[in-house]
């Protein structure tokens, strides 16, 4: 036999669960997209130039950026 208080419990932590999925999401597209836009448009312009950045600067370029924004997205995002 189950109690009415053990549905409303499961139902609660299916719904944090699938608010922390939204989330994730979100962050993904407000921080991975935009690094991997302006990392590529960094490439290109430097190709472009005559001076292709390394691979390590454009990895570096696009973590910084990735952090960056997520850390924005996780203050906006986080409930105070």
């Amino acid at each position: 036999m189950r109690l009415a208080s053990a549905d409303v419990t499961t139902g609660l932590a299916f719904q944090a669960a699938d608010e922390a999925t939204h989330q994730f999401a979100g962050m993904l597209l407000v921080s991975l997209f935009p690094a991997l836009f302006w990392t590529a448009l960094l490439a290109a312009g430097g190709t472009a130039v005559g001076h292709a950045p390394s691979a390590l600067t454009l990895m570096t370029v696009g973590t910084a950026i990735a952090a960056f924004l997520a850390a924005v997205a996780h203050a906006l995002f986080a409930k105070a």
